[in-house]
């Protein structure tokens, strides 16, 4: 029976970090992707001369 509790507890403990790091990415791609959409928009606006 302990071995079923330790091997539960390393499953919940890796989909834990799983998920935070998953979390993390996507917030970091958020961030990335808002700031690329704003220096495009500035690039759309720029006149060339």
């Amino acid at each position: 029976m302990g071995e079923i509790k330790g091997q539960l507890l390393g499953i919940i403990l890796v989909l834990t970090i799983f998920a935070l790091v998953g979390g993390v990415m996507v917030s970091a791609f958020n961030s990335s992707t808002s700031t690329i959409s704003s220096r495009i928009a500035a690039e759309d606006n720029w006149d060339g001369k």
